[in-house]
């Protein structure tokens, strides 16, 4: 399962570097409910032995190693407008986890990007778990411009237009969507901001797991796009 969430930087500058994994650990404490502790999160490295020898957080924050490493890389890539990180829950089988965000400052270029894909992770499976979580990253970026959840193969292959978002099992847009307008939608759950509704979270399926081996599951996500794009709703 992967997650997407589009934004926009609100300042001509990227964040610092103790912003920008200081935004990662923010993520971690979302994650801690579902059996995803701070401690066990790694930063990139060479190879996986010196990447788990070091932890990227701690309770109070990035690590001093995580923060080293992101320098150097830095310095490596010399470039002031777009800086990419993440890390990842250190294991290769059984529940796992990684995420990194993609922070551009370039006009031309404008699209910032959190992706984070997981495994096995058991909690995060459950619709009220996934929109719990979903609200967590809003409360992070309140202003951005979608957020999809689902299998990667649904958005490589199943979507409806390959340069749009999709819906997969949700997808989170910023406008209220009534149940008439998206009739085929197993769930419309409102996300407010000082008692207005600013977004919905789209469920296309409500009852389980999505699974693009179920031609149902399929249909019903790809009838909800084309809706959403028949309203103009559907972002380009």
């Amino acid at each position: 399962m992967v997650i997407f969430l589009s934004f926009r930087l609100q300042q001509p500058i990227l964040p610092s570097r103790e912003e920008h994994l200081g935004t990662l650990w923010k993520i971690t404490q979302l994650l801690q409910p579902f059996g995803l502790p701070i401690e066990h999160w790694y930063p990139p490295a060479p190879t996986q032995k010196k990447s788990l020898a070091q932890a990227a957080f701690d309770e109070n924050g990035p690590t001093p190693e995580a923060l080293e490493i992101l320098r150097v890389q830095d310095e490596k890539d010399g470039m002031t407008s777009y800086r990419r990180t993440g890390v990842w829950s250190g294991k290769e089988k059984g529940r796992r986890c990684s995420f990194s965000i993609s922070f551009s400052s370039d006009p031309d270029l404008p699209t910032c990007l959190l992706y984070l894909q997981f495994q096995e992770v058991a909690a995060l499976d459950q619709a009220n778990n996934m929109q719990r979580f979903m609200r967590g990253l809003l409360e992070i970026w309140p202003r951005a411009a979608c957020i999809e959840v689902g299998p990667l193969m649904y958005y490589t292959t199943h979507r409806v237009f390959p340069k749009r978002p999709g819906a997969g099992w949700m997808l989170y847009l910023p406008r209220a969507i009534a149940p008439e307008e998206l009739p085929d939608a197993a769930a419309l759950e409102p996300v407010m901001e000082g008692g207005t509704q600013k977004g919905t979270i789209i469920a296309s399926v409500s009852d389980g797991i999505f699974s693009i081996d179920d031609p149902e599951h399929l249909r019903i996500a790809n009838a909800i796009e084309m809706r959403l794009a028949g309203l103009d709703l559907l972002p380009r």
